[in-house]
């Protein structure tokens, strides 16, 4: 229901290829609340955060931590609506919006909030402040057709509806790069890009006739995005290295009914989530492979945040679920992560040249079974490696490299 809070594979050189250590990846903590949660936001750092949703019996419902996310305190908030988006410019000024055109916002970190006046009783999606100024844009899906997105000037003390599209386009949210810059997604692969705060827009080419839901860009370079959405098959994830001036690339993934949530939290890592579950992350700019959540976590995960990079993120979502990892989160294959030290080897055998054109390049000590899995996880090459250098000739893709009980993880370039 969320995007995530802010705005390709690393070149790796003689990958050792190790066992799993057993890292965190992600954590289940505490919320105190029974809540579905849709939107979670931390500001300014990893400490002090935010997370909305609706209760059980019904109603807005907002918690707040200030130790990282280990606890959790409800806030006092008077509506009767589900709340979508939470979105603070610092640890004190913040907005959420939700379902029926509910819009509020605080000044006090949450100790009160105010409504705000907007237009019309759309559900609105997602808040944003691209730049952390008096510009903001909220995303909306409308009742009755027409692509929409409203936009404050003024901090939030006035809301001015903008119509995206044509009279066949249908909005579902908004994805902001900078004040000026971003797009607006909607039913039937609609996307509408602005390079001047919705003064004027244009149709981009998602290749996709899918709903797109939700869409968000690195903080490093407003080029980079991804956009999300369901086509009832599959779900959808989109790539654009240009702003998508140029049509967006297909996004290799293990098949989902759905994406809920998207974060782009630098230009070389991406975090999608959904049902069951499911929190995927990229491993190059076109493949997303499924990350470790616990065991005990079967509900819908609708939103994500990483406050600053890629070390730390938090999720939230489906009855009061919160997560967390401070490493970036681990493929559901075991491996290692990059830029880490090896602690054991198992084997005496390197990924070499990573990425690798037209396939992997494999150094060995000795004699070992080899095998290759794509992006599903499923085996698409089985065989002995020799002593000294092999090579495996593979198309173009992410892959996770298996010798015995040690995995690693190798990109295949044209």
């Amino acid at each position: 229901m969320s995007v995530g809070c802010r705005r390709n594979a690393a070149v790796i050189g003689s990958l050792l290829l190790l066992c799993s250590l057993g890292f965190g990846a992600w954590v289940q903590v505490t919320s105190g609340t029974s809540a579905d949660l849709y939107g979670v936001h931390f500001p300014e750092g990893t400490l002090v955060g935010y997370a909305v949703g609706s209760s059980p019996e019904g109603g807005s419902v907002v918690i707040k931590t200030t130790d990282g996310g280990t606890t959790w305190a409800p806030q006092t908030v008077a509506n009767l609506n589900a709340l979508y988006s939470v979105y603070f410019k610092d640890n004190m000024n913040g907005y959420a919006v939700g379902a029926a055109g509910t819009a509020i916002r605080t000044t006090n970190g949450g100790d009160t909030w105010t409504d705000m006046t907007v237009t019309g009783t759309d559900n609105l999606t997602r808040v944003q402040f691209p730049e952390n100024g008096q510009i903001g844009y909220i995303g909306l899906h409308p009742r009755a057709g027409r692509g929409k997105v409203l936009k404050t000037t003024d901090g939030g003390a006035s809301w001015e509806e903008k119509t995206v599209g044509g009279l066949l386009n249908t909005s579902r949210s908004c994805g902001m790069a900078t004040d000026n810059i971003g797009i607006v997604v909607g039913n039937g692969g609609f996307v509408s890009g602005t390079t001047n705060g919705f003064d004027s827009s244009a149709f981009q080419g998602p290749q996709t006739v899918a709903d797109l839901t939700a869409a968000a860009f690195s903080p490093d370079d407003p080029n980079t995005g991804y956009l999300i959405g369901n086509d009832t098959v599959e779900g959808v994830i989109r790539y654009t290295a240009d702003g998508g001036a140029s049509l967006w690339q297909i996004v290799r993934h293990y098949p989902i009914t759905t994406y809920y949530g998207v974060d782009v939290p630098t230009t070389n890592a991406a975090y999608v989530c959904g049902p069951d579950g499911r929190i995927d992350r990229s491993v190059s700019a076109t493949d997303f492979y499924r990350t470790t959540v616990p065991s005990g976590v079967t509900g819908a995960i609708y939103g994500l945040c990483f406050p600053v990079g890629e070390d730390t993120g938090y999720a939230v979502g489906a009855a009061g679920t919160i997560l967390r990892t401070y490493d970036k989160g681990i493929p559901w294959i075991p491996g290692i992560e990059e830029g880490k030290a090896p602690a054991i080897t198992r084997a005496g055998i390197r990924v070499l040249s990573n990425p690798c054109r037209h396939g992997i390049a494999l150094e060995s000590d000795a004699a070992v079974s080899v095998s290759v899995f794509d992006a599903a996880g499923r085996v698409v090459m089985s065989r002995a490696a020799t002593r000294g250098l092999n090579f495996l000739p593979l198309p173009t893709g992410a892959y996770f490299v298996k010798a015995g009980g040690a995995t690693a993880r190798a990109v295949v370039t044209d």
